[in-house]
């Protein structure tokens, strides 16, 4: 028996005791917990208490002593191990004597084998993969098995029960066996001999002098192969003659363990990604391959790899399966397969890591022991585990690989190694851990090892990817294929924004398959990217007519209808998908917004309160109703509303729409506070996706980001924290150009003694106008009497080039046309999107994505910046001026705005 006290919950008063003969011979172990002994006649009783325990432990403490699992309490009438061997022999011994039925399928299953291990390999394997591993706990005190003809006639048993059938098949043909105790996971306690410490039965074969272990309960492991876990252990074999007692089961198995991976693909232009891999395991890997596979149906192996392969860093879609046949674990495991990613690059793409390499398989360090600092460090199982990849890249792609790793140690290597030539991609990775055991002495040496082989750090080959050719793209729109087929494609032809190919292939897709779940509504996705907003319209009342309930096509629909300025079917449409989803906070934000425009004030102030009352937090909805109750005389919650968003109480736009929040005596926690808030709003609603269809909306949550970056600088200022401050101010002066936001960065720069870029930002502020205007040009006159005037006058013409960008010769003649550009932390386009105006500009937009921008974010979020701009060209230039914020457009605010009519 043994026991043990709860160690991670609290316990107020907990008694255990222990009766025994007192003449009864007992070996009793409790090293940590104090126990009182008195006699009662006849008998011996041993009793622990433990009152108001409460547990106090650090993960690490947990750690060990999982590693180092003993009881606290281990008593056993037995005196030995061989005591323990002998009753457990007797136990068993008359449960596998051979019946006619044994000798019999005995025989059946040696006919033709030669040898003594022939015969037992033939046993094995059909004991192993035949009879069916079942968990039962039957007979006397768990121990005994059943029968060996009562489990040949079930098919199934637990481990006693499939050792007792091996042995009695094995006597049959007259070889001698022995059934094992053993522990799967814990270490022998050789002070004290009892069952207990006992959860598992495995068979020693005796073939010549030598014992062969097996463990049929595996049911696919090789013969001769017990798992890691049972290696070198004190186990009892069970026997009553001298082989019985104590015993240490072998640390080598006759099966090397290993792998090898061979990856053989090819990227396309587009970034589709089309490989062929080759997976050979022998030894532990071999068998919990095999075994994980024997137990996965073979319609689900496909989806199973993809799992396996997903932890490698390889995804897509499996197909043309081949393993080879399960059952024969004469030969190593080997699968081979096919995976398709058709967006595994995304293409064009100015920097993109990648790693097809699969990551070390070495374990982890060891925890170091209280109880026991001396004991070998278990770093096994021993091994080699080798892959090889080649990839073949197309010529818009331009392979950078990272220096080569390699470490030697006595007791393992490890490298990994990358070649590019002819765009031809060869990695390399090789592991090998000689050892299952180390010194205690070598844990450092080992973990530095293990942090090499493990390092997530580890640098990894990355790609520049230019925009696929124009033959590559024109092919794409034409793929032929099934209806799934064309729409995955179209799917990865969205995320590299190649709207044209997407919208082409889900119309085919849709004409070929017109009752697909949601084909429609992708197709006026398609088309709404491409701002053809009649054909998304129609694309998605067809969506309607096959699905009226349709989760989302009425709110997509009422999108589209309001960009062709058909405002009545557009709030028809809003109040369909707010019937079907009641709780939906953009639909609500969306109506009220267009109510706003219609100036329908009520109905606006119903539906931005509904979606106020929604969560999470929206900034903009909570402008929008501020402006809205003090169009409509609402003072009060006009003022409420807008402290929480500008620091003042102001609505009106001749105060400017950041000088509220950014005054001297402002309040620098509480606008930290409201800040990050609005912030946090606006990532999270960039992260869900709102914005991701670029219209006016869109546009006009930049007067948020640029209010909050504002607002959070100057707060960070009054805390005295100027590094943050210019940070925050100068990313929202860049997208705002405010004069009251330049002025409070000018008063940054100055407070750090950088006179000179204060000097010149008081002149921007000057020329941007705003209250601060006066107040910043008397600065610039403080600062530079001597050439104030042309400092204030270099400034004008500066703001303007700001605003102002000069393109190439873009169309012959005279065009016109509006675009929206999102980034996101960087300074080049992640996407530009013609909205409007002259065809012939449409092209426009592939230039500007490849542009630089004077755009800057504070730090990495999920935040986005968009801007609106206007391309026009004459005959002889072209240029790309930048449209300001709402709130910087006179007569405009930010949440009530016009919306842009095509």
């Amino acid at each position: 028996y043994e026991y043990s006290f709860p160690t991670y919950a609290a316990l107020t008063d907990g008694t255990l005791q222990i009766n025994v003969p007192k003449s009864r011979e007992i070996k009793l172990k409790s090293p940590d917990r104090k126990y009182d002994t008195h006699d009662d006649g006849d008998r011996r009783i041993f009793e622990w208490t433990v009152r108001n325990f409460v547990p106090k432990r650090s993960k690490r403490e947990e750690e060990e002593d999982m590693a180092n699992d003993e009881p606290d309490v281990q008593i056993s009438s037995f005196t030995d191990w061989q005591q323990i061997s002998t009753w457990y022999a007797k136990l068993q011994s008359e449960r596998a004597v051979p019946d006619e039925s044994i000798k019999a399928r005995a025989v059946e299953l040696t006919r033709g084998a030669t040898s003594a291990d022939e015969k037992a390999r033939r046993l094995y394997d059909f004991v192993a993969q035949s009879i069916r591993y079942v968990s039962l706990s039957f007979g006397i005190g768990r121990y005994q098995p059943h029968a060996a003809s009562e489990v040949l006639q079930n098919g199934y048993g637990d481990c006693k029960d499939k050792h007792t059938l091996l042995q009695a098949l094995l006597s049959a043909e007259g070889i001698k066996s022995y059934p094992v105790l053993v522990h799967s996971d814990r270490k022998l306690d050789t002070d004290v001999p009892s069952p207990a410490q006992f959860d598992h039965v495995i068979t020693a074969a005796k073939l010549g002098e030598n014992l062969v272990w097996l463990d049929s309960t595996a049911e696919v492991a090789p013969y001769g192969l017990i798992m890691y876990g049972l290696r070198n252990k004190q186990a009892v074999v069970a026997s009553s003659d001298s082989i019985g007692g104590l015993r240490r089961t072998p640390s080598e198995v006759p099966v090397q363990n290993g792998t090898k991976l061979n990856i053989n693909g090819k990227v396309s232009e587009l970034g589709a990604l089309d490989a062929n891999v080759e997976l050979t395991a022998t030894g532990d890997a071999g068998f919990r391959l095999r075994a994980t596979f024997r137990q996965v149906p073979q319609a689900n192996w496909p989806r199973a790899l993809e799992m396996v392969s997903r932890v490698w860093g390889l995804l897509g879609d499996v197909s043309e399966v081949h393993i080879d046949a399960l059952e024969n674990t004469t030969k190593p495991f080997r699968v081979t397969y096919h995976m398709h990613k058709a967006d595994y690059f995304k293409a064009p793409s100015s920097a993109v890591n990648f790693q097809l390499l699969p990551p070390s398989s070495v374990g982890r360090v060891p925890k170091a022991s209280k109880k026991h600092p001396g004991e070998p460090l278990d770093v096994g199982p021993a091994g080699e585990n080798t892959s090889h990849v080649h990839i073949e890249f197309p010529a818009n792609f331009s392979i950078h690989i990272p220096a080569d790793v390699s470490i030697t140690r006595d007791f393992g290597e490890y490298s990994t190694t990358y070649k590019v030539s002819k765009n031809m991609l060869d990695a390399d990775r090789k592991m090998v851990l000689k050892v299952n055991e180390l010194p205690a002495m070598r844990r450092a040496d080992y973990s530095s090892f293990h942090n090499v082989t493990t390092s997530s750090l580890e640098e990894t080959p990355w790609c520049s990817i230019s925009r696929p050719s124009a033959a590559s793209l024109t092919s794409a729109g034409e793929m032929k294929g099934t209806p799934a087929e064309l729409r995955e494609a179209a799917d990865a032809a969205f995320k590299r924004q190649d709207f044209p190919t997407a919208a082409a292939l889900l119309q085919r897709a849709s004409d070929q398959d017109p009752t697909s779940k949601d084909g429609w509504e992708q197709l006026g996705q398609a088309y709404s990217s491409l701002n053809q907003h009649d054909k998304a319209v129609r694309a998605f009342q067809t969506q309607l007519e096959r699905e009226p309930y349709h989760a989302h096509a009425n709110a997509e629909l009422a999108t589209e209808l309001t960009q062709l300025g058909r405002y009545d079917e557009a709030v028809a449409a809003y109040r369909k998908q707010i019937e079907i989803a009641p709780a939906e906070k953009s639909s609500h934000k969306r109506l009220g917004l267009l109510l706003v425009q219609l100036k329908r004030d009520q109905d606006a102030k119903s539906e931005l309160e509904t979606a106020a009352n929604i969560p999470p937090d929206d900034p903009e909805v909570k402008m929008a109703l501020a402006q809205l109750y003090s169009r409509t005389g609402d003072s009060k919650k006009a003022e409420l509303m807008m402290a929480s968003l500008t620091g003042g109480s102001s609505t009106t736009l001749a105060n400017d729409f950041f000088a509220p929040a950014l005054r001297e005596d402002a309040n620098p926690a509480e606008a930290a506070h409201d800040a990050e808030k609005n912030l946090s709003a606006i990532g999270d609603q960039f992260e869900s996706g709102e914005y991701d269809h670029l219209d006016a909306n869109s546009f006009s949550v930049m007067d948020m980001v640029a209010l909050s970056w504002a607002r959070l600088g100057w707060a960070r200022f009054l805390q005295g924290d100027t590094l943050a401050a210019s940070q925050l101010l100068d990313s929202a002066w860049e997208l705002s150009q405010s004069g009251t936001v330049a002025n409070r960065l000018a008063k940054v720069y100055e407070k750090t003694g950088a006179i000179d870029r204060a000097r010149h930002m008081y002149a921007l502020a000057a020329a941007a106008g705003g209250p601060e205007s006066q107040s910043s040009r008397k600065q610039v006159l403080k600062l530079n009497a001597g050439s104030a005037e042309k400092s204030l006058s270099q400034a004008v013409i500066e703001l303007e080039k700001m605003r102002t960008i000069t393109l190439p010769q873009l169309v012959s003649g005279n065009a016109t046309a509006r675009f929206m550009m999102i980034f996101d932390n960087s300074t080049t386009p992640d996407r530009a999107q013609f909205l409007d105006g002259d065809e012939a500009l449409r092209g426009a937009a592939e230039k500007l994505q490849a542009m630089e921008f004077a755009v800057k974010f504070p730090d990495v979020s999920s935040i986005k910046i968009i801007r609106l701009g206007t391309v026009s060209c004459q005959s002889s230039s072209c240029k790309l001026e930048m449209q300001p914020l709402n709130s910087m457009q006179e007569g405009i605010h930010p949440q009530v705005a016009a919306t842009p009519k095509p």
